[in-house]
């Protein structure tokens, strides 16, 4: 009985290292088939040769549902990874204005822009004067630096995202 568990335990661990490798190359049309059973995904003979053949139906339905699993949480991970990046590339250019009247910044000031979006300033031995109403701002990545935010014809100055 102990080498059938161990057998078993030892399938579910290869199978688990081939789904991660097939999810790295799998691609989004390949949806509806990671959705079935583990024997209408695999040959016969892949089936066989990973000693699938001597696990009971039972086994087989509990194996099942535990790949399904694995893969819903494979996705909302995947998904999740592809937002992030998806945002942080939406966010390489900001072009908005100062939602109000710019009337300086001093250190721990947050600058709110039209676009929701809030910073503040990144050195806190800095300040800004100047003077105008909803003035155009562009936020951009300064490469290894962080953020810069240039107020139109007032100031260029190092921010960072307040979430």
């Amino acid at each position: 009985m102990k080498t059938t568990v161990r057998r078993f335990y030892l399938f579910l661990f290869v199978l688990a290292i081939s789904l991660l490798l097939s999810l790295g190359t799998a691609s989004t049309g390949r949806a509806q088939d990671e959705s079935a059973d583990i024997q209408q995904q695999m040959t016969p003979e892949q089936f066989r040769a990973a000693g699938l053949q001597k696990l009971t139906p039972e086994e087989l339905t509990k194996l099942n549902r535990w790949l399904q699993g694995y893969r819903d949480q494979a996705v909302q991970k995947a998904e999740k990874k592809a937002a992030v990046r998806e945002e942080r590339a939406k966010l390489q250019l900001i072009v908005s204005r100062i939602d109000g009247v710019w009337n300086g910044i001093t250190p721990g000031e947050v600058i709110q822009l039209e676009d929701g979006s809030k910073w503040k300033l990144s050195n806190k031995d800095e300040h800004y004067g100047g003077h105008a109403d909803h003035p155009a701002v562009a936020v951009y990545k300064a490469g290894f630096f962080g953020w810069k935010m240039r107020v139109s014809r007032i100031a260029e100055f190092y921010v960072t995202p307040v979430h």
